[in-house]
C-alpha cells in the first residue's frame, strides 16, 4: 500500500494524529478485511473501535491463549502480572486482577 493512500485514508477518517505503523497496521486491516487488531494504545483502540475493527490488548491475548488450552492457568496468571510488574506496558493493578478474574471465569465454565 503506498503511503499517499495511507495518508488518504487516514485523512478520511480523522487518525491523522496516530504513528505511522499504527495508521498503517489499521489501514491494513481495513484493506484485508481483518476484524481483530492487536494493540494496548489508547488513541489507536479508540479509532479501532470507531472503525468497526476489535482491538485486542496483552492482557486479551493472554486470556485468549489460555482459553484455546495454549497456557496453562498457572503461566496465564503469571504472564498477567509480569505484563504490571515487569514490562514497560501502561497498565493498572486492578485491571490485570479483573482479567486474571477472567481466567477464572473461564475456566468454571
Amino acid at each position: 500500500m503506498s503511503e499517499s493512500a495511507v495518508l488518504r485514508f487516514a485523512q478520511e477518517n480523522g487518525l491523522e494524529d496516530l504513528q505511522d505503523g499504527e495508521l498503517e497496521c489499521i489501514c491494513l486491516c481495513q484493506q484485508i478485511g481483518v476484524t481483530t487488531l492487536l494493540t494496548d494504545d489508547l488513541a489507536v483502540r479508540k479509532a479501532a473501535k470507531r472503525l468497526r475493527l476489535t482491538p485486542v490488548g496483552s492482557l486479551g491475548v493472554v486470556v485468549r491463549a489460555y482459553r484455546l488450552g495454549r497456557i496453562s492457568l498457572t503461566d496465564a496468571e503469571r504472564y498477567m502480572t509480569d505484563l504490571y510488574d515487569v514490562s514497560s506496558l501502561f497498565v493498572t493493578r486492578a485491571i490485570v486482577e479483573l482479567a486474571i478474574e477472567q481466567l477464572h471465569f473461564v475456566m468454571e465454565q
